[in-house]
């Protein structure tokens, strides 16, 4: 199967939206008080963050390969 610049651009869009629900959701669910605070000391970052994380890095890299090939259309 081949993948199209206009297929990798909707997979980066889609890695992109899901890693960001994945950083931004747990730390919105704490501001607006439906999850419980951290104790102190403890980092935000669970492995939710960590993949939300990587899946923005994956679809920021994925982006820059669609332009490298001239097909960001």
């Amino acid at each position: 199967m081949v993948l199209t610049p206009e297929t990798l651009n909707l997979i980066s869009l889609a890695l992109g939206v899901a890693g960001f629900a994945c950083l931004a959701g747990p730390t919105a669910l704490r501001l607006s008080g439906r999850l419980p605070a951290e104790s102190p000391g403890r980092s935000l970052r669970s492995p939710l963050w960590w993949a939300g994380f990587v899946m923005t890095v994956v679809a920021i890299v994925l982006q820059r390969v669609v332009a490298q090939q001239g097909g960001a259309g």
